[in-house]
Formats: structure tokens, sequence, C-alpha cells
């Protein structure tokens, strides 16, 4: 028994406190002192023996007992004392912060927000008037809190059998229901519980102050007061923080005019938890306050204390906070109640601009759901304002006011159709009630388009801001404050749209407006500013963008707290300069890191991330959703430069913060599973990451139109996650869909759509469809040379994947002459050192590995390994795809040594920066297993022309391609094209071993995932018949041979033209077998077609126009037609003397031959 209740103690949580009661205690005695929940301890029942010294540390002389009622007794009071101790209620608010001065919530700390906002609410309550209603909320809520307890129910049906005014300190003061309801509610800040108490608080308020009002000559007397209390740790740190500032008792403050009474009250402290503090209190330094207070000890029950009670909107401040000099266990904290409408301390102005904003609610009930919508509290905010709507009849114009608000506040929880059905009701009210030219209706109508910009309804969007400003251009003088916002809001809508220029002129025209009426190192100027350099970023016209933003910057900085006045014409308070952690700054400071992000310039981005960020927590709390917008941003970074675990870092952060203030299915939220999913993309992750793109989409789809921006663009990202598994058809599918999201709502021209195109077009290309591809591609090109300039960085992408086709159709000059378009174009739009540069010297390189340019292919990716080593992290996936690229270009050079350092390298960074199972990493594997079979041919060709499994490393080449299937098998579907790729090397191993039916086994299996993902004429399918062919022929079984090279040469014929060398290649495999089988004629003519196409397609003096010659005259020789022979021979020996030495093998044996 000892054990489990040691162990139950141990483990509840920390604000539980336990008063423990030890029928005998030597055998526990040693296991309670470090438990920090343990507040008192009471012995009954207890041996005389058991008194020894260590037991005193633990229970007191007084809570040792042998009587029953007397520790019952001693229980009670002790549980009175510390409920007073440790409950009361305290927000914070230090004046000192230059916020106070702009007359704005938004800006405080976190503590001083609360402060105001719990002053107003409370405030607000005190000086409602009273109801019958408030008396039965107040019943009604007592019964249903204690509806298990028979006592607490029967004093209940008493207060409302006998209650009347005089009496309400009389009940509060009783350790009873009324006491612990209030003191719950305060403490948890159960806003609701407090609402529907406020006939009691009234009460007590109405008392309170006629007894301060009674006593105000015998008070004038008392100069100090003082309270002991327990503070929590936390609670008390944030106390001494605040030293010079003020605190706010949220609650009806007990104190006591004798020191040595408040010391009593500070029992059961814990050093771990807890603070015993002394509150001096001087309540005579002010001529006079606006809180009550008074001596209560006459109609108090308890009458010894000599108790004065204070309002619960009492303000004081906090003069010095030290340890108690006559006990260092104890802090002395000294207070002065001060008068909260005083100019001098720093709190009137604010309080006063609040109480105007609260003023224009014209019922308690719409006050309450305002502040409840200013706190954040979204829910009650609307309680109040439907309890509010229930008063009024429903055509009252009020209930205008009231939707509005509910409008408003389901906006910001993202549920759109709840909100436009209320912004709808408010207007057609107020049209109704007061007109269609009522000034307030352009309000109604720019919050109804904000909606629909949100939802990305521009089209109705704009028809209600043109509303709004079709009324205000009528109503009031052509430069109000009013036509300039929106314009900018008309501006930020075709932002939006695309439709940057007409976004220029609106923002333009607000900037007018606002020079006119503010000088021009107002914040509001550096808010335009922000907005015009935003459009400009979204051109990618870099230059303009820092300007525009430095301009903000710079403005937002230079305001100081002796900046004039702005406001004093509309609100008689106007808006000071901008403190130094002012978010607006942590905005312009986000903005600059956005351009130098899109720019490259990574490290910069971060730096100004981090400042912003060191901003934002100055001014608000950590869950804020700025701070989650700021860790999105990060995480954009942090993925661009590779980072990929510190990306998904900040993107949980973000997620984290939405979560919990935001409705689950807010668009912010899916907004962060698309990041998320990029990421995991990005790593490789493709099963993970289509599972975080369907969730962003499913959300999506409750919450936004089916036609917004949004979804298209999760359905590209779906579509490219599908393209990379290889999955071409839903590819297609997804990509499909966002074009048909996209064309609903942009025009054919928009640059969106062209981002499509761009999208589709490879796939195209990965399938082998090239025209179709190229198709997309120019709908793509036109679409941003008509809409973007013509040095945009987003036309040299179209011209990359233009020259993409091309290099895919082994089309080099026309690739070639598209890449070299792309790299002129951002040669001049981006940094030297630009990523984007780098990727297309990465292409270039392509073109001339394939050409058999080796040392120019080296060139080029060297140029773009060297801007992404400068960029980029060394574990980012481009910096592997270059080493990946030089590795095999060294390979094709056969210089082996260097082909290995390379793809270890690339294969190093992979391990670092992917999972084990990513399918790169198995490619390299792959790879490296190539070479090791490659080299072992190398050694053959260099020794006597040994062909078979001389020095043989194939044992070592399988075991990495069988690594490479192990992985490939365990993150794609056994069809994939890589799978395929895998198998096809296999087979070539077995064929270099003569291995003949294991070669053709892997070939088939090869073959027959391709034609599962490409269409039959793709150039992997043709590969693959050759190759076939090709082991059967060796095999001799030459009708398996002719029967794969036909099916070969037939898909050539019809996908290429006539002269391309793969064709004659083809020919010359089916012109080989005739031969072999000794049919000569036939053999002859496909010799002979196969010449014509050299002919066209290779140089004259090309070493295979050698060969095909020299076998047209083995073939005539064979046919008996000696001098035909001795003709093409000749032919051959011209071309060689032309192209080798004296010596050259080739020269020697046609000299022979001819001899």
């Amino acid at each position: 028994m000892m054990q489990i209740d040691v162990s139950i103690i141990s483990h509840l949580l920390s604000p539980i406190c336990v008063f423990l009661i030890l029928s005998s205690h030597q055998f526990i005695i040693s296991l309670i002192g470090q438990l920090p929940h343990i507040r008192f301890v009471y012995t009954y029942n207890i041996n005389q023996t058991d008194g020894d010294k260590k037991f005193q540390e633990y229970a007191t002389v007084q809570n040792i007992f042998n009587d029953k009622q007397l520790l019952i007794g001693k229980l009670i009071k002790d549980i009175k004392l510390f409920s007073k101790q440790i409950s009361t209620p305290m927000t914070f608010f230090n004046d000192s912060d230059e916020a106070i001065k702009e007359k704005s919530l938004k800006y405080l700390s976190k503590e001083s927000q609360y402060f105001m906002y719990m002053n107003l609410f409370i405030e607000t309550l005190l000086h409602s008037p009273q109801s019958e209603n408030d008396k039965n909320d107040f019943i009604n809520v007592c019964q249903e809190d204690c509806h298990d307890n028979d006592s607490y129910l029967k004093r209940i049906d008493k207060f409302e059998r006998e209650y009347d005014t005089s009496t309400a300190i009389n009940w509060y003061t009783q350790d009873t229901f009324l006491y612990r309801l209030l003191n719950k509610a305060l403490r948890c800040q159960d806003f609701d519980r407090i609402y529907k108490s406020r006939y009691i608080i009234k009460e007590i308020y109405k008392q309170l102050k006629n007894l301060y009002e009674n006593q105000s000559s015998e008070l004038k007397n008392i100069q100090t007061v003082y309270r002991g209390q327990l503070m929590t740790n936390n609670e008390f740190k944030t106390l001494q923080q605040t030293e010079g500032g003020l605190v706010s008792i949220n609650f009806f403050y007990s104190t006591t005019s004798e020191k040595s009474t408040a010391l009593c009250f500070i029992l059961g402290a814990n050093e771990e938890e807890t603070v015993s503090v002394l509150f001096e209190i001087n309540i005579n330094r002010t001529t006079s306050t606006t809180t009550p207070f008074a001596k209560i000890e006459n109609l108090s029950c308890m009458n010894d204390e000599n108790e004065i009670l204070f309002s619960m909107d009492c303000i004081l401040r906090v003069d010095l906070v030290e340890k108690y000099v006559e006990n260092n266990e104890i802090y002395l904290v000294k207070l002065t109640l001060i008068n909260q409408y005083e100019e001098l301390n720093g709190l009137k102005k604010l309080k006063d601009h609040m109480k105007m904003k609260i003023a224009n609610h014209n019922h308690d009930l719409s006050a309450l759901g305002y502040i409840m919508y200013s706190m954040g509290y979204y829910q009650k905010a609307i309680h109040y304002s439907e309890l509010r709507s229930k008063d009024l009849t429903p055509n009252d114009p009020l209930n205008s006011d009231l939707y509005n608000n509910i409008a408003v506040t389901n906006h910001c929880q993202g549920n759109y159709d709840k909100a436009l059905h209320y912004f709808e009701k408010a207007l057609n009210l107020r049209i109704k009630s007061c007109g269609e030219d009522d000034p307030r209706i352009p309000k109604l109508y720019n919050n109804i388009a904000l909606l629909y910009c949100d939802t990305s309804n521009y089209s109705d969007a704009l028809n209600y801001y043109e509303k709004a400003l079709n009324i205000r251009l009528t109503s009031v003088p052509s430069n109000d404050s009013n036509i300039a916002t929106t314009f900018n809001n008309i501006g930020l809508l075709h932002h939006r749209n695309g439709k940057y220029s007409d976004a220029l002129s609106y923002h333009e025209m607000a900037l007018n407006i606002r020079l006119k009426s503010l000088p021009e190192n107002h914040p509001v100027i550096a808010q335009i500013y922000n907005k015009t350099a935003g459009v400009y970023e979204s051109q990618d016209t870099y230059t303009e963008a820092l300007i525009f933003y430095e301009k903000a910057l710079k403005i937002l900085l230079q305001s100081s707290p002796g900046s004039l006045n702005y406001y004093q014409k509309a609100l008689d308070i106007r808006l000071k300069s901008l403190p130094e952690n002012h978010p607006d700054i942590a905005t312009t400071l986000q903005n600059i890191a956005g351009v130098h992000a899109s720019r490259g310039n990574y490290t910069e981005a971060l730096n100004y991330y981090r400042k912003a960020h060191n901003f934002l927590l100055n001014s608000l709390p950590e869950s804020h959703t700025y701070i989650a917008n700021l860790y999105n941003n990060v995480g954009k970074v942090q993925h661009e430069t590779g980072n990929y675990s510190e990306a998904l870092n900040y993107y949980q952060k973000a997620l984290d913060i939405r979560l919990k203030s935001l409705p689950e299915n807010h668009p912010y939220i899916a907004m962060t599973y698309n990041n998320i999913a990029g990421v995991y993309k990005s790593q490789g992750t493709l099963t993970d990451a289509l599972v975080y793109y369907e969730k962003a989409l499913n959300i999506q789809l409750k919450s936004l139109p089916a036609n917004h921006t949004h979804i298209a663009t999760l359905y590209s990202n779906l579509g490219t996650v599908h393209h990379d598994k290889g999955n071409y058809s839903e590819a297609l599918y997804h990509f499909e869909n966002a074009l048909h999201v996209k064309l609903k709502h942009l025009s054919e021209t928009h640059p969106d759509t062209a981002t499509i195109y761009s999208n589709i077009g490879p796939i195209h290309n990965k399938i082998g469809n090239y025209p179709e591809a190229l198709n997309y591609h120019e709908k793509a090109l036109n679409i941003r040379l008509k809409s973007l300039s013509e040095n945009h960085p987003d036309t040299a992408t179209t011209f990359n994947n233009i020259a993409a086709v091309y290099l895919s159709q082994d089309n080099y000059i026309q690739a070639l002459n598209y890449f070299e378009k792309a790299l002129n174009i951002l040669s001049k739009s981006l940094p030297e050192n630009h990523p984007d540069t780098a990727t297309i010297y990465n292409n270039v390189g392509l073109i001339h590995d394939k050409q058999g340019n080796y040392f120019e292919a080296l060139n080029y990716f060297g140029k773009a390994l060297n801007i992404r080593l400068k960029t980029l992290p060394e574990n980012h996936q481009s910096i592997h795809m270059t080493i990946y690229s030089i590795a095999r270009v060294y390979r094709s050079q056969e210089n082996y040594t260097e082909a290995l350092n390379y793809y270890e390298k690339a294969l190093k960074i992979l391990l670092k920066s992917s999972p084990e199972n990513h399918a790169p990493i198995a490619r390299l594997y792959s790879n490296i297993g190539a070479i090791h079979h490659e080299n072992n041919i190398a050694t053959i060709y260099n020794s006597i022309g040994s062909v078979y499994n001389k020095n043989g490393n194939y044992v070592e080449a399988l075991n990495y391609y069988e690594s490479s299937l192990s992985i490939l098998l365990k993150s794609l579907r056994e069809d994939h094209p890589d799978i395929g790729d895998i198998y096809y090397n296999i087979a070539a191993v077995y064929e270099g071993q003569n291995d003949y039916p294991q070669a053709l086994n892997y070939f088939e299996k090869s073959l027959n995932i391709l034609l599962k993902s490409f269409p039959g004429s793709h150039a992997h399918v043709v590969m693959l018949y050759s190759n076939i062919g090709l082991v059967h022929e060796k095999k001799c079984d030459y009708c398996e041979a002719l029967n794969y090279f036909e099916k070969a040469l037939s898909i050539l014929l019809i996908s290429l033209p006539d002269n391309y060398g793969e064709i004659a290649t083809t020919i010359l495999n089916i012109a080989r077998v005739y031969k072999s089988r000794e049919n000569y004629t036939e053999a002859l003519t496909y010799y002979e077609k196969a010449l014509s196409i050299q002919l066209k397609s290779l140089s004259e003096n090309d070493p295979d126009i050698i060969k095909t010659y020299w076998n047209i005259g083995n073939l005539y020789c064979y046919l008996g037609n000696r001098g035909k022979a001795l003709e093409e021979w000749q032919k051959a020996l011209d071309i060689a003397l032309k192209s080798f030495s004296s010596d050259h093998r080739w020269v020697i044996a046609l000299q022979q031959t001819l001899a």
C-alpha cells in the first residue's frame, strides 16, 4: 500500500496540490520530502513515540491531531487560506512599450495585449445595465456547476430566495459556491462563465462603490495595505519583468491593513513551483482613483482580518520587487494604486482609443463580441453577436452590423460559405433599411470583395470593389483615404490575377492619393511601396522590386517616437511612429528575403528571415500566424538549398501553429501540407509526397471553389509526382485537371496556363510522343513571349524544355540552338552564378556528351558544378546530378578510374540527403556495376582480343545491379521503367558472359515493362528489339534475329526521317543476318540501302562507310562478281587513306585484298 500511495502522488500533474493526512509517519516520511505536490502534512492518532525531530520538518506541532473534529476544522481553514493565496488572476502591462503610442493593441507584447483586453472586458461588464436575465443566467450557471453537490444546491436555492443587494459582499466572502465559481471562471479565463456571472459581479461592484463613497474620509487615513500570496514561478517571473509597469487584478482583491495578518496567508510554498510574496500596496499617493475599495470587516464572514476589498478593475504600478529583509524566503513587492485615466501613466491614450472602438458597438454584447474577436476567440465573438441578435427583431437595422461581425469572424476562420451568407444578410438588411447610398454599404462591399479574393472568385471580387469605389467616388472627396484603400485592394486583385500592369496602375493611384494627405515617410506609404514591389517581384523584375522594398524599409526604420501624429483628424488620436520591433518592419524584411531567395542569394535570404523572426518574437506570441508564415518562408529557402531535414522542421513548426489556431480545413493548412509534400518529393520519398499532396487537395476541395487556382496548383503537383513515379497516364490526368481549372478563370494567354503546358510537354517527351511535346512547349512559349518580357527567365525555361525534346530525338543541332537561346536570356536576367544558369550549362554538356564531344561536355559540366558548389549546399540534389553527368562522360571515355571516383562522390551525396531506397541511389549502384562490367571489356580490348570473361569482373557488376534492383523494388512498382533499365543492364552482363538464355530472359523482362510504360514506337523499345535480335544472332537463331531487327526497323521508318543514322544501323543488322545465312543477294540489298543512308547522314570519310563498302565488296565476291567487288574495296581504301595513317589496320587489310 505504501508503494501505491507514493506512486499515485508522485505522478500527479504539477498544478495539483496535496493536503496529506497520515495515521503514522515513520515508514513514509523519508519518501515524501521531495514530492512537490505535497503542500500540507497532517497526522491523526499519532503515537507519542513518533514525535521525532525529522517529522517536525513536515508536520508542525499544530498539525498533529488526536481529535478528528479539530483536524477537520484546521483542514478547512488551511484550504480557505490556500485558495486565497494562489487564486488571484493577474495580467501585466509594460507601459514603456512604444506601441501604446500607436493606439494599437496589435503591436503590444502578449502580456500587454491580454492586460488591455481583460481590463476592457471587465469594465464593459461592470458598466453594463442590470436586467432580470442577468440573475437568471447566474442562477443557471451555478446550478449547472454544482449539480452533484446537494449542499451547494441548497445554498443556491437560498441565494435565489433571500438575496438582496445589501448582502452581495457577505455572500462573496462565504466559502461557498459563489466564491468558488467566480474564482474558477476568472482563474481559467472562462469568458462564458464570467459573462454569465455578470449579475453578482456587478452587485458586488455596486455595493463596494457605495461603501467607498461612504467611507471616503476614513479611507484617507489608510496609506498602506498588505496581501500575502503564493505565486507560480512563471507568474512571478513575469511580475519581476514588469517592474516599473502595471498589473491588473482581474478579481475582487482582498487585502488587510495588518502586515502580520498578510504574512499568515503565506503557507505551503514549494521552491520548485511557487514563490511566497508579500504585497505592500500604497493607496494614498494619488488624489483620486477610479477603483473603488472599502473596509468590509462588518460585512465579511471573516471579521478578524481587518479586510479591505478592492474592485476587480484595480490597476497597480509595480514599484519594486526584492527579497523581504525580515525573511529571505519571502519576496516583497511594492505596488501603488493608480488612476487608470491619468494622463501621465501612459495607459489613458491607448485605453481611450480602444474605448472609442468599443463605443461603436451600441450594446454590451456587441462590445464583448468585438473584444473576443480582437483576442482571437472567434467562436466566443460569434456567440456574443448571436446573443445580441436574439434580442432584436429580424428587420432591426442593428442586425446588419451584427451579421457583418459574424461574417468577418467566419472569414478569419476560413468558413467562407458562412461568411458570405452573413455578409449578404448584412448587405440586404442595410440596403432595405437605409438605402443603397448609405455610407456603411461600401464597407460591406469591400468585405465581400475580400472574401471573393480569398476564394479566387476574382470577377465577383472586382465587381464588389468597383461597387464600393463608385459609391465612395460620389460621396467623399477624391483624396479620401477609403478611395485609396479601394484602389489598393483592386491593385492586389489584379496582382493575384496576373494582370501586373493593371496592378501597378492601381497601386500608383493609391500612392498619389496618400501622398497628398500624408508625408512621404508615413508607414502607409511604406505599405504601398511593399505592394508595388510585390508586383515587380511577380514579374521577376528584381531590380525594381528591391528598389521599392528598400524604399519601404527606409521609411519604417526611420520612423521614431518623435514623429508627427497622422490620424488626429480621423480619431483625434494619432498614430505615431513605429517602434523598432514593429511587425511591419518584419514584413518588409521578409519581402527583401523573398527577393534574395528568388535570385538564388539563399544566405542573404536566411539572414533577412532571421532578422524578421527576431522582430516578430519581440512583438507577437510564438503561436501567432505571422510567425507560422515566416517559418513557412524559411522552410522554402531550406528546401531550395537542399536542406530537406531543416525544411521539414520549419514546415512542421508552421503546421503546428496553424493546426492550433485555424480550422482543420483552412487553406493555410493545405498550403503547409503542400510544402511538406514538396520536400518529400525532392527527397525522392514519392509515396509520402503523394499522401501530403492528397491531404492538401482534400482540404482545398472542401474549402475552396472547384476552380480555385490553389486546386490547380495541387493537381499540377500531383501530376509531377506521378510523372516521377512513372505513372504517366495519372500524371497527364492531373495536369489536364489543372489546365481545366486554370482556363475557367484565366485566359489562355495567362502565364499560369503556360506553366501547365510546360508540365504536360515533358510527359509527352518521356513517352516518346515528340510532336505533342513540342506542341505544348510551343504553346507555352507563345504565351510567355506575349505576356512576359523576351528576356524573362520563364521564357528561358521554355527554350530549355524545347531543347530537351530535340535532345531526346538526338537532334543535337536544334537542341544546342535552343539551349543557347535559354543561356542568352539567363545571362541578361539573372546573376552570373544563378542556379538556373547552371542548369542550362548542364544541359549543353549533355548534348556534347551525346555527340561524343567529351572535352566540351566536361567543360560545360564543370561550369555547372562550379556555380552549384558556390550557391548550394554540398549535398544538394543538383550537385549530385552534375557530378553524375561528369562520371558518365569519363565512363564514355573509358576512363574508369575517374568515372568510379565521380560516381562514388554522387553516391555519397545521395546517401546523406535521401532515404536508402531512393531511386537515384539505385541508379548509381547500377552505374558503378556498369563500370566494373565495362572495365572487363576494356581489358579484353587491350589484351589479345579475348572476348569472354578473361580476368572478369562480371560477378562484381551483377552484385551492383542486384543492389540497385533490390532498392528500386522497395520504392517503385514492379513495372516501373527504372526497373526495366536495371533488367537491361543485367541482361548486358549475361550477354558479355555469353550466357545467352539469361541475357534473353532479362532483355525480355525489360521489354515487357517498357511496353506497359511507353508507346510501342518509343526509342527504348526499338533499342531492346535490336538487342534481343543481336543475342539471337549470336545464338545463330537467325530467324528470330531477323524478326526482332525487322520490328525495330518498322518502328524507325515510321518515327524517324529516312536518312536517320539509327535506321542505317538496323538495316546493317538485317544485312549481316542474311549474310550469315548465306543469302548474299538479300544481304547485298540491305547493305546498299544502309550505304545510301550513311552517305546522306555521315561525313564522307566516316569509318562506318569504309566498313559498309568492305562488306558490299565481299558480297559481290561471294556472288562471283570480282570486278564489282574490287570497285567497292577501292572506294573503301580511298576513304581509309584520307582518314587513317598508312599503317592503320584498315589500310593494310584493304591494300592486301586489292593486291
